[in-house]
């Protein structure tokens, strides 16, 4: 949905998107005073929605790049730096919680092998053993990340971050705290919808088949980890 079909919706609610069929003029009974508050709870709406039921999954590109390399690299490189024994990538602007179970380490022949071996560094560093991530190798992780918000007056077509579904429960909650100290009754009917729509909007359950971690380094001899 794109920002104006969000805010027609929550005028909608509030019954004041038209009268007799004309659409309410900003300048009547503090219309603009609405229509100036809708941004910043649109993104307080989807802050609220992507950092609870439904995140917003982020890949990203893990890339030591060979001095020795001429070559520029088509990934972007993720700033990085020595750390002791190992490599410190510092975590994107947009990261909010990583994702476990979903990294890989893709070796100098192709093969994508899942991979444990990486440490959190506060929400701003990963740490990865050195030994294993040479030139030519990288690591791939997911992550969940924070929504694009909207500007302070953002323009009529500017679509909403999130999937669909997180659009249409939005105008429930704005128009909830539009109302909050005008109508407590409103306020509850419009705010127990947008709980109600975060409840139904899970990602549902899944099953994948995936290899176990190699936690004991068995393969270790065979080249995987060297």
């Amino acid at each position: 949905m794109t920002y104006e079909q969000v805010k027609n919706q929550v005028l909608q609610l509030l019954n004041q998107y038209t009268v007799a069929g004309t659409p309410v003029a900003s300048s009547y009974n503090n219309q603009q005073d609405y229509l100036n508050r809708i941004p910043a709870l649109v993104n307080d709406a989807m802050m609220e929605i992507a950092t609870t039921a439904r995140k917003i999954p982020a890949v990203l590109n893990l890339l030591v790049v060979d001095p020795d390399d001429d070559e520029e690299s088509e990934e972007p490189i993720v700033p990085y730096d020595e750390f002791g024994d190992r490599i410190r990538f510092e975590l994107p602007a947009d990261f909010y919680q990583f994702k476990t179970g979903d990294t890989f380490l893709t070796t100098e022949d192709g093969r994508a092998l899942h991979t444990n071996r990486y440490e959190i560094q506060g929400r701003k560093y990963l740490l990865v053993p050195k030994k294993e991530i040479e030139a030519g190798r990288t690591y791939t992780i997911t992550y969940y990340r924070y929504p694009t918000l909207l500007d302070e007056k953002p323009d009529a077509d500017v679509e909403l971050d999130n999937v669909a579904e997180t659009h249409y429960a939005i105008p429930f909650y704005v128009a909830a705290f539009l109302v909050i100290h005008d109508d407590n009754f409103q306020f509850s009917a419009f705010y127990n919808k947008f709980e109600d729509k975060l409840q139904k909007m899970g990602p549902g359950v899944s099953a994948e088949a995936r290899p176990v971690d190699d936690v004991y380094a068995f393969e270790a001899g065979a080249g995987y980890w060297t």
